[in-house]
């Protein structure tokens, strides 16, 4: 079984590799391989063609303007609004909040929900397999807030450590928040426990899914986490587009961050 699931990834890749035009290139001379798609991906051929159809065919102001091309610059962004929640099964497109990556999204939690909710003495559950996006909007905000980072070790097969979680949570716990997949170790969390252990004491969820939701199936119903985070250049889309998604009556509680104009 092994062998013939190398076989067939083997025949993926030989099928699709016309489809990025990137890698029909020589560097040093040698045929590019690329191997770094866990920090970003290559664009295929139809998401290029999309993004010179658009700038070609309708480029305008979304939501700004009454004309054609607004309004066809405005269906094709809530249509892919639609396609995003589709794609991880959110109960509304209404909660997909669109942001520049998985950094902004996190830093949107942590300035609106965590500034509003996390007081003096209050705890921000991490692990020491963050991501620094993981980590640095936490690390702003307790300095600010007063608030205590804990962060939750791994065991010996370098997975999350489930008996340091539990005896690091309390009832000052507020938030935890967590690498769905870890981006260095590639190992997956027991989401139904983490969520569990939180929401005994009453805390918020977040998973940081940046490697997860381009490589296997995610739904954000069944997860049972407030907020996941994830960026579209990890997963074949443009660079600078990523998403924030979170439970419509946690979103409904969170104020502004940053105010204006596209």
């Amino acid at each position: 079984m092994a062998v013939q699931a190398v076989e067939k990834t083997r025949n993926l890749g030989a099928e699709l590799k016309d489809e990025f035009p990137i890698l029909d290139q020589d560097v040093n001379s040698k045929k590019l391989v690329y191997l770094d798609n866990a920090a970003t991906s290559q664009k295929p051929r139809a998401v290029l063609e999309t993004m010179e159809k658009y700038y070609q065919g309708y480029n305008s102001n979304v939501h700004r303007g009454v004309h054609a091309l607004s309004a066809k610059s405005t269906e094709m962004y809530e249509n892919a609004r639609q396609s995003v929640a589709k794609f991880i099964n959110a109960s509304s497109w209404r909660e997909i909040v669109y942001c520049r990556n998985a950094t902004e999204a996190i830093n949107l939690v942590a300035n609106t929900w965590g500034q509003e909710n996390l007081k003096e003495g209050d705890e921000i559950v991490l692990s020491v397999m963050e991501h620094h996006s993981n980590l640095v909007p936490w690390q702003l905000l307790a300095q600010r807030n007063k608030c205590v980072l804990k962060f939750v070790q791994l065991d010996e097969n370098e997975m999350l450590d489930m008996a340091h979680l539990r005896s690091l949570v309390t009832p000052r716990t507020k938030l935890g928040s967590l690498a769905h997949v870890s981006n260095t170790l590639g190992s997956l969390i027991p989401t139904d426990e983490v969520v569990s252990i939180a929401k005994a004491v009453g805390a918020k969820v977040l998973l940081d899914c940046c490697q997860s939701v381009p490589h296997m199936a995610v739904d954000v119903q069944a997860l049972g986490a407030d907020f996941i985070v994830a960026s579209g250049h990890k997963m074949c889309a443009p660079t600078g587009i990523g998403f924030l998604w979170g439970k419509m009556e946690v979103l409904e509680t969170m104020p502004p961050w940053m105010g204006g104009g596209r």
